[in-house]
């Protein structure tokens, strides 16, 4: 889940599994899933999940189209329960037998509340790390993050991790300075994971689905140990839910 849409989740998940793919995950240890979205054009990591054989739903069973909230609202859609249950049965169906499932987020942490499904609804119901994917910034993405995050803990998430995205480059050195010092003074909690650059040669290499390439650009901006640690992949490849 992220600050806003087009925070760049999908772009963090397809980061991951190709770092993934790249440490030596055959890609039927791995998953792909959107279970709740607002779009229903295929995406850049459904290409990818394709062209590399991992597992993949990019189109969940519940899309919140025009006039949804009005028909929950109205009684004219299943009820909260059932729509979670839905999407629970979805994600758990493709992860049978698989080592790491990356569940893919929509909005901000509270979209999809107003039916009872939120990001945080979804990630409170698995066994999941979530990683919140931050705005580029300062002072705003600071505030951003504090709001966010605070609204995720007070739901009961614990084991937050946080990747800012979409940084400008010339920016970069700056911001990770101050975020880096500032950040666990307000959420001592978190784990701050990286701090993604907006590169234009990345755009290639996701059309081109180059896996390697993709795997090396995501190392250079989120250590891989850090990331695998926090997760749990310290030994032989256990088990895990990943939720953007």
């Amino acid at each position: 889940m992220g600050s806003e849409s087009g925070a760049g989740k999908s772009t963090i998940c397809l980061g991951i599994l190709a770092q993934l793919l790249a440490s030596g995950y055959a890609p039927n240890q791995l998953a792909y899933i959107k279970p709740v979205t607002q779009c229903i054009v295929k995406g850049t990591v459904a290409l990818f999940c394709e062209q590399t054989q991992i597992p993949c739903i990019d189109i969940g069973n519940l899309i919140f189209r025009k006039g949804f909230s009005r028909d929950f609202i109205d009684g004219l859609t299943k009820r909260s329960d059932e729509l979670l249950a839905d999407v629970l049965a979805s994600i758990i169906s493709l992860g049978k037998n698989k080592e790491v499932v990356i569940i893919d987020g929509v909005g901000d942490p509270s979209v999809g509340s107003v039916v009872g499904v939120s990001n945080v609804d979804v990630a409170l119901s698995l066994p999941c790390s979530p990683i919140f994917v931050g705005k580029p910034g300062i002072g705003s993405a600071l505030d951003n993050t504090v709001l966010c995050v605070s609204f995720m803990q007070h739901k009961g998430l614990a084991n937050i991790g946080i990747i800012y995205n979409k940084i400008p480059l010339a920016a970069i050195t700056e911001i990770k300075k101050y975020v880096t010092k500032r950040l666990p003074e307000l959420l001592p909690e978190i784990t701050l994971l990286g701090f993604i650059g907006k590169d234009q040669i990345l755009e290639t290499q996701f059309r081109n689905n180059a896996s390697k390439e993709i795997a090396q650009w995501f190392s250079f901006y989120v250590n891989g140990k850090i990331l695998y640690d926090w997760l749990g992949l310290i030994s032989e490849t256990p088990r895990l839910t990943v939720h953007e």
